[in-house]
């Protein structure tokens, strides 16, 4: 009698390790989601929809890309972090997302504890352009014929990193300008280009086709050096205004309590994707600095970026709208 009792109980304990062992195994067992914060179209949809390409070979299962634009972020934010924490719903979030909970009061949830870092994809260049009709050639014309004319220029911005930057050079130069909000600079441009507004702060390949046929003017890049597709064009450091630089990483981030195995496996497909030497020449060309940090390296990161931008929401009296 103990004798067959002993054998059930090794048998089922011989049981659950083998389900656990499939359990691990079976990821992905259906299509994963990569939950994008910014509309279809833009730098950032591009870049979120090659990560998703290269992950889908690696991975054996399709991931599909899912645009949940609005609220800064948050819609997508709160799309994944109700999703079930098992790797199959992702967010490829932007730097300015880390402030979204910041916006009210209490804070609408605590990024750290409701996502977990799969890994950083690098970093997207920006600019600041202006439509023709503006007679500036250079960043100091275009401050100087901006302080002429307060609040009689608009400016679109759709992130609030975008917003941020805005603010900040308004401050720092005494230029001031009308915002006009855009759920993704896809949806900007058409008015900048109709001189409905006439400053953008927006991503250097949102601009580069649209400069090169004059449609738009690039007076300022937002990086710490020149760009490549831009080279002539100064940084805001070399035109007098250094410490105005946009946080512009963007990253994957799965929900909090994902098992440790799912996301060391999408970490190390993503280290893979981003080290495919086409990916990163095409990334290159889309002014995108492929940018790797461990999932550690970018939740310790977090909290001091979190502290910065309540700093700066504070300051400028920056909401959510």
């Amino acid at each position: 009698m103990r004798m067959r009792a002993l054998l059930l109980s090794l048998a089922v304990g011989l049981s659950v390790s083998a389900a656990s062992a499939s359990a691990q195994s079976a990821f992905p067992a259906k299509p994963v989601r990569l939950v994008v914060p910014l509309p279809a179209g833009g730098p950032t949809d591009f870049l979120a929809r090659s990560v998703a390409e290269g992950l889908s070979s690696r991975l054996g299962q399709p991931v599909v890309v899912e645009n949940k634009p609005g609220a800064d972020g948050a819609i997508a934010a709160r799309e994944v972090i109700a999703s079930p924490a098992d790797g199959h719903t992702l967010l490829f979030a932007v730097a300015s997302m880390v402030a979204v909970p910041l916006q009210s009061k209490p804070p609408a949830f605590d990024w750290a504890a409701a996502l977990t870092p799969v890994g950083k994809v690098g970093r997207l260049g920006f600019c600041l352009m202006v439509h023709p009709d503006v007679p500036a050639q250079s960043l100091a014309e275009f401050v100087a014929y901006a302080r002429a004319r307060p609040e009689q220029l608009n400016f679109g911005s759709s992130t609030l990193g975008e917003l941020m930057a805005a603010t900040s050079f308004m401050k720092a130069t005494g230029v001031r300008m009308t915002r006009v909000a855009y759920k993704g600079g896809m949806q900007a441009m058409p008015d900048l280009l109709a001189g409905r507004i006439q400053v953008m702060v927006a991503p250097l390949t949102l601009a580069q086709p649209h400069a090169a046929g004059g449609a738009v003017r690039v007076v300022a890049v937002l990086t710490p050096e020149r760009s490549k597709l831009f080279p002539d064009v100064p940084t805001l450091a070399e035109a007098g205004y250094a410490g105005l630089v946009l946080p512009t990483w963007q990253a994957v981030f799965a929900p909090a309590g994902t098992p440790a195995h799912v996301v060391a496996r999408l970490t190390g497909e993503l280290d893979d994707v981003l080290a495919n030497p086409a990916t990163r020449l095409e990334f290159e060309r889309r002014a995108l600095t492929v940018e790797r940090a461990a999932p550690a390296e970018l939740a310790a990161a977090l909290p001091a970026e979190q502290t910065a931008w309540a700093t700066l929401l504070s300051e400028y009296r920056i909401g959510s709208e």
